[in-house]
């Protein structure tokens, strides 16, 4: 590109820097160097004085402590740091990246445009008392934060912004304590379309995750000769390996067996490979079923029609199918399964959030208290101080 090197604009000897044309461009340019550093910038003006001006004000900016920032710096927008972390989870292999796409796109909405400079304490706590305000539950809110957070200290490293800005404290994530009875389940089941109750009662039985897990699963990952199903090195959220010996449960043998007939007709049908175990009426995968699942709860939580119907079930209107995982969880821990061993099958990596899942109701408390009594002999009969009158 040709530059034309006028003189210099400061009486300084050293020579702080020079305007110049850029060819193409109908501006002035600045050029100075800083600790070793050459930046350019556009005076924005094809006024001599106005670039005079600009490159005046930098020397000034030199002077003095934490005033001057380079041109790059300055000109990071919250775009920049969207492309910073989307270009880890790229590199990374992040199964989440639609998710990361939710997270931006809630966070756009409010800082699009804006340059990182301007996404202050302040502004972000704007944010997130807006999005409270919206509605939007306090775990989301964190986890956007926690994005832009990951963002900044992107830029940071890549020498784009000086410093991240101050985060304010997100609300404590609301801890869900919510399970399927086996009654309750099989009431949802009753309202949910053909095609997704295969999947959701694999992972009623399984405590595999919904979207990443159960609906992606294919059929090469499931080997009837050794009666197991297994998800490969990398394609669960904490990337490892798992294993589930279907052939010890004889209701998922029969479920995935049922799969293997079904995929086969369905396949003769459509005149094409199904490669997934879970598929819509015409083979093909299941994607976003929200709507179709609440709709489901909702239904299972009255009985009768019209005005005489009762809401007999309200703690489905509250269920999502994450709480399956939990579901299966505490099934395993009732049945008498090591933990270790459980969190294992439903691929639990920390004790802490598996302890998280692992949720007692006082059902099971009553039930603990009455394998006291049989241990003491005290069921169905009087106390001593009861016998005494007291």
């Amino acid at each position: 590109m040709t530059e034309v090197i006028t003189t210099t604009t400061t009486t300084d000897p050293r020579e702080f820097g020079h305007i110049y044309a850029r060819a193409g461009s109908p501006y002035l340019w600045v050029r100075y160097r800083v600790n070793g550093h050459e930046y350019r910038e556009s005076a924005k003006s094809a006024d001599r004085r106005k670039a005079e001006k600009l490159l005046l004000q930098r020397q000034v900016e030199l002077g003095v402590p934490g005033a001057f920032t380079p041109p790059d710096v300055r000109a990071t927008t919250f775009e920049d740091l969207q492309e910073f972390i989307e270009a880890k989870y790229r590199a990374k292999g992040f199964r989440s990246t639609r998710r990361l796409g939710q997270l931006l796109g809630h966070l756009g909405q409010f800082f699009a445009g804006m340059r990182a400079q301007a996404i202050t304490a302040d502004r972000l706590t704007a944010y997130l008392a807006d999005r409270l305000d919206e509605g939007a539950a306090p775990a989301t809110v964190r986890l956007e934060l926690n994005v832009l957070g990951t963002a900044f200290r992107l830029a940071r490293k890549f020498k784009r912004v000086t410093e991240v800005p101050e985060f304010p404290p997100a609300p404590a994530p609301v801890v869900r304590t919510g399970f399927f009875e086996r009654d309750e389940f099989e009431a949802v089941l009753a309202h949910l379309p053909a095609h997704l109750r295969p999947p959701l009662e694999f992972a009623y039985m399984t405590g595999w995750r919904v979207p990443s897990e159960v609906l992606p699963l294919t059929w090469d990952r499931v080997d009837f000769d050794a009666g197991v199903v297994r998800l490969e090195v990398g394609s669960t959220k904490n990337r490892e390996g798992r294993t589930f010996p279907f052939a010890a449960l004889p209701e998922l043998t029969a479920l995935l067996e049922r799969r293997r007939v079904a995929t086969d007709a369905v396949q003769r049908q459509v005149g094409r490979i199904v490669p997934h175990v879970f598929w819509r009426v015409d083979g093909t995968p299941i994607k976003d079923f929200r709507k179709t699942w609440h709709g489901a709860c909702r239904r299972a939580a009255f009985a009768g029609t019209g005005p005489v119907r009762q809401l007999v079930r309200p703690q489905l209107l509250e269920r999502i199918p994450h709480d399956l995982r939990r579901t299966a969880v505490r099934n395993l821990v009732r049945a008498g399964v090591p933990e270790k061993t459980a969190m294992l099958l439903t691929g639990h990596k920390t004790r802490t959030v598996f302890d998280r899942y692992n949720i007692v109701n006082e059902a099971d408390l009553s039930a603990g208290v009455a394998k006291l009594a049989v241990l003491r002999g005290t069921r169905g009969a009087q106390s001593p101080a009861a016998a005494a009158g007291m």
